[in-house]
């Protein structure tokens, strides 16, 4: 099975800026013909609170002609933080559902299965997060129960470094809401673990599971990060290549005709600060 894995694509009706870079995603996307496109969110530039925004991109997904699937990122739905301005809540997900289905999900493709994640839910307190993370806990259990290899899908990366590192804010999933999802891959059940958010680009293999941190296709982040953020900063797309025996292969792909833009000159046009 092909699963193309299309991530942060950041875009708007009304804040064009990252608008460009969707024709050449979306021509790669024919060529390739997936079996699933897979967007691990930030669809939006202001989804969380611009329902235009879902959507247009609603209608551009739709426009591949292609099977997809997304989960939402904290452009989309808000933030896991409660205390942020923008912060997750059951209007903001019911939008997304709204034009993008549920918030999490659940696909059995031949021998795998399939799992999207709503990360925004992850530390929240919301009570969302607990029936989710019940649920997942109950699909994964069932997965492992029957032999089924796992590819897990979500905005946040769990982790950056190691799953037992200290919660790094922002930029991860926090470390109180990692624990289950970290000892079911533990278990062996998970093979792949496919996020996106950090606007950078890194494949690499931990305990027999592969950990795919989505190349972006709207933008880099420059000084805007932390120096430490790992992975490569460059714009693509991510392709799995899931076997039937389990294992999994992951590679970035850069098509032609993507513009690098660089968050960090037009931040104060496209997030300007809220109050």
């Amino acid at each position: 099975m092909r699963i193309l894995q299309i991530t942060d694509t950041h875009i708007s009706p009304t804040k064009p800026h990252f608008a460009s870079n969707w024709a050449p995603l979306a021509a790669l996307a024919r060529a390739i013909a997936p079996d699933l496109v897979v967007h691990t969110g930030d669809v939006t530039v202001d989804g969380a609170d611009m329902v235009e925004d879902l959507a247009h991109c609603r209608w551009l997904m739709d426009g591949l002609e292609l099977p997809w699937a997304a989960v939402p990122g904290n452009h989309d739905v808000g933030s896991e933080n409660p205390d942020h301005v923008q912060a997750v809540n059951d209007l903001r997900i019911s939008r997304w559902e709204a034009h993008f289905g549920p918030d999490r999900w659940l696909r059995d493709t031949g021998p795998w299965r399939l799992i999207g994640l709503n990360a925004m839910l992850m530390g929240s307190g919301h009570p969302r997060e607990a029936e989710q993370a019940d649920w997942a806990g109950d699909v994964l259990a069932e997965a492992e129960a029957t032999g089924r290899p796992v590819a897990l899908f979500l905005h946040k990366p769990l982790f950056l470094n190691d799953p037992d590192e200290d919660d790094r804010g922002y930029w991860s999933v926090p470390g109180r809401a990692r624990g289950r999802y970290v000892d079911a891959i533990r278990r062996g059940t998970v093979k792949l673990v496919a996020s996106g958010h950090l606007h950078t680009a890194r494949i690499f293999r931990r305990d027999g599971t592969v950990f795919a941190f989505g190349a972006s296709s709207g933008f880099i982040v420059d000084k805007l990060a932390p120096a430490d953020i790992p992975g490569e900063k460059r714009l693509g797309a991510t392709l799995h290549l899931l076997d039937e025996d389990g294992t999994v292969e992951s590679r970035l792909l850069s098509p032609e005709g993507l513009d690098t833009y660089v968050i960090d000159d037009v931040a104060h046009e496209v997030y300007p600060p809220r109050s």
